[in-house]
């Protein structure tokens, strides 16, 4: 990804309080899956951005949570957001990239990744990532599946081109199985996930329309996330994030 579009990338989100689609609601629902979360020592959470899991994450678990992110402009604002709530010790941050990450095998009680995991692939993360777990660690990620079996062409064609490994989730649970994992359950990002996603965004988006951007990467980017608010509004009965909670065997 060239710099220019990573540094437009930083400075549309940074601000925000999530960089996907999700909320404290679905954390925590997601969290209490996890009957053994108490006695963790470890968390890892992958994509992380500023953070607004990895808050949840510290003041609900007594773990060390460390939090991977390739861009250190998301991490200085999580750095932040520990110091201001006395987390600091709690939660140490790595600037690396998901799939080269700096961590010894089955040394994980638990790996996190809300709304990040399609950079990797979910097939490859829950191999790849799976070899840091410990035994009868856990694996919680947020995926964007298929809800409906029936859909508009229009927006299969529209996520085959952005992310091919979408899926119906009874296929995910199953590829869940065949990576060697236990299903624990499983469900669907509520209504508040978006909102809290999507709401900071059309703000931005109003504020580009009433001032012309003339820089074409930001243009581009502009209207990339234009066209995404769009599909949403019009299909979004048909897709969803959905919460993946899994139990390495």
């Amino acid at each position: 990804m060239e710099q220019e579009l990573i540094q437009t990338i930083v400075d549309f989100f940074k601000n925000n309080e999530r960089q996907g689609p999700g909320c404290e609601e679905a954390t925590l629902k997601a969290l209490g899956l996890v009957s053994e979360s108490h006695y963790f020592e470890h968390i890892l959470d992958i994509g992380c951005g500023t953070g607004a899991q990895t808050m949840t994450l510290a003041r609900k678990t007594n773990a060390q949570i460390f939090a991977v992110d390739l861009l250190a402009e998301f991490l200085d604002v999580l750095t932040e957001r520990a110091t201001r709530w006395g987390l600091q010790d709690r939660i140490a941050v790595h600037k690396t990239s998901m799939d080269d990450l700096p961590f010894p095998r089955n040394f994980f009680d638990m790996i996190w990744s809300e709304g990040a995991i399609y950079h990797i692939g979910f097939e490859r993360g829950l191999k790849q990532w799976g070899t840091l777990l410990k035994r009868r660690g856990y694996l919680v990620a947020s995926e964007i599946s298929w809800t409906s079996n029936e859909r508009p062409q229009y927006l299969t064609d529209y996520w085959m081109a952005s992310y091919p490994e979408i899926d119906l989730i009874s296929n995910k649970m199953k590829l869940i199985e065949d990576c060697g994992y236990i299903p624990v359950g499983c469900f669907t990002l509520p209504n508040a996930g978006w909102d809290n996603y999507y709401h900071p965004i059309i703000k931005q988006v109003a504020l580009s329309i009433a001032q012309p951007i003339n820089d074409s990467t930001k243009k581009s980017f502009m209207e990339t996330i234009i066209d995404e608010l769009i599909i949403y509004q019009r299909y979004r009965e048909f897709y969803n994030y959905v919460f993946y909670v899994m139990q390495k065997k």
